[in-house]
């Protein structure tokens, strides 16, 4: 199952890879402190690989989106149906206002942002120093949007999972004996001028790359079983997610992403998927 979003670094490809990190279906919750557009715990609902489900995100705003597709999905289908798509790069900056005013709730908040993330340029969710989101229209010659039919498949499969505005910190203290976690962070930079850090105003450096390995670590050694993804580099291998402290690399997928401006400038860059705790469930 696609997830609604475009998302910057996505998992919807690498979403089988990544459950094969896990040692089976989860038997307790399973948690994933960087939702995004959950891309894989729509996979792994949709194959039955997890019952209890809690579904993280310091976005609260990306948050109150996947809420109203579950529980308003209707009124979020009626919202979108009014947006603009004719003249759409006309009207782009003046949905973008209506959504930087707010609320940040609701099925027009969530209509607003997804219409924002089909019609901005690369499918980029950023903000500013003052929570605004500033992505600029994009290139497209028209506005898609997912049909009804994947509206409803995904908020059935969303019925039941717990959503939450929580810091990764907050997420992992709840895992325990027979849960799963999937971290998907911000990645390391692969050079100065490739980091992307205003997905939300809050910015995740180095300090944060290493608390997230270190409540990966006291999750594991409550039983937890927790994979995380992360760009593949000599810094995420010796000083982030280390042997020597518990961690272990499952593989390291080729992806294809741009790592410029440029939407069309998209190269091959190595990932590393990395495990720490049971390896049998």
């Amino acid at each position: 199952m696609k997830p609604l979003l475009k998302w910057a670094g996505g998992k919807a490809r690498l979403a089988p890879e990544i459950c094969e990190a896990f040692a089976g279906p989860c038997s307790g919750t399973y948690l994933e402190p960087f939702a995004g557009a959950a891309a894989v715990a729509l996979f792994r609902l949709q194959r039955g690989d997890i019952g209890d489900a809690v579904l993280t995100d310091v976005n609260h705003k990306l948050i109150a989106v996947h809420a109203a597709v579950r529980d308003h999905v209707d009124d979020v289908l009626e919202e979108l149906a009014a947006m603009p798509y004719d003249d759409w790069k006309e009207r782009y900056y003046q949905v973008r206002a209506a959504y930087n005013d707010g609320p940040f709730k609701g099925p027009a908040h969530a209509a607003r942002f997804i219409w924002l993330n089909r019609a901005g340029f690369n499918g980029l969710y950023r903000e500013n120093k003052r929570g605004e989101h500033n992505v600029p229209v994009g290139r497209y010659t028209r506005v898609s949007i997912p049909d009804e039919s994947h509206f409803r498949k995904v908020s059935e499969l969303l019925r039941g999972v717990h959503l939450s505005a929580d810091d990764f910190r907050t997420a992992l203290t709840r895992a325990g004996k027979g849960d799963q976690v999937y971290c998907d962070p911000p990645y390391v930079p692969l050079s100065a001028t490739a980091n992307f850090t205003a997905y939300c105003k809050a910015p995740f450096g180095l300090p944060e790359q290493i608390a997230l390995a270190e409540a990966a670590r006291d999750a594991a050694s409550r039983g937890a079983q927790v994979v995380l993804s992360n760009h593949d580099t000599p810094l995420v291998r010796d000083r982030i997610y280390r042997l020597d402290r518990g961690f272990r690399f499952h593989s390291t997928p080729e992806v294809s992403r741009a790592i410029s401006r440029k939407g069309d400038s998209r190269v091959a860059v190595s990932e590393v998927i990395a495990a720490i705790g049971p390896i049998a469930a």
